[in-house]
C-alpha cells in the first residue's frame, strides 16, 4: 500500500484492461444506428469496487455493477477517455471479435479527473453474444 499526493490510501493493484474510444455513430442496411470503436488498447491501472458512501448516494443501485479506477497519473491520462467508450474488465479480452467493442463488458459511464487523480467510473454491460 502507499500514499497519493491527497494522502489518500490507494491499493497499489495494477490489473490489465482494454479500452476502446468511441469512433462515431452509423447507420446499418436497415437504417438501425450503430456506434463504431477505435481498436482497444491496453492498460494497467487500479480497479476497485465502487464502495464509498458518497458514491453509493450517488449512483445508488447502479454501485452493484460498477467499478472504478484510480488513475494517479492525472498528466499522462487526463483527457484521454470519454464517456461512452468501451471497457474489457475482470479477464475479458478482445480476441476474434468481429468489430471493435463486441466482447466489450463495462463501458465508461463518467470520468471525474481530482486534484492529482482521475476516478473513471465502469458500468456492467449487458452483451447478447456471450
Amino acid at each position: 500500500m502507499y500514499y497519493n499526493p491527497n494522502n489518500q490510501k490507494v491499493l497499489n493493484f495494477n490489473t490489465k484492461l482494454y479500452i476502446a474510444k468511441y469512433k462515431e455513430t452509423t447507420q446499418d442496411e436497415n437504417l438501425n444506428q450503430k456506434q463504431v470503436y477505435y481498436e482497444p488498447q491496453k492498460f494497467f491501472f487500479n480497479i476497485q469496487p465502487v464502495n464509498k458512501s458518497s458514491e453509493i448516494r450517488e449512483f445508488g443501485e447502479l454501485v452493484n455493477s460498477m467499478k472504478v479506477a484510480v488513475i494517479t497519473q492525472k498528466q499522462k491520462y487526463l483527457n484521454k477517455f470519454n464517456e461512452f467508450d468501451l471497457a474489457y474488465l475482470d479477464g475479458v479480452e478482445p480476441i476474434n471479435e468481429l468489430e471493435y467493442g463486441d466482447m466489450a463488458n463495462y463501458r465508461i459511464y463518467a470520468v471525474r479527473p481530482q486534484n492529482t487523480i482521475i476516478k473513471i467510473y465502469f458500468l456492467k454491460r449487458v452483451i447478447n453474444n456471450q
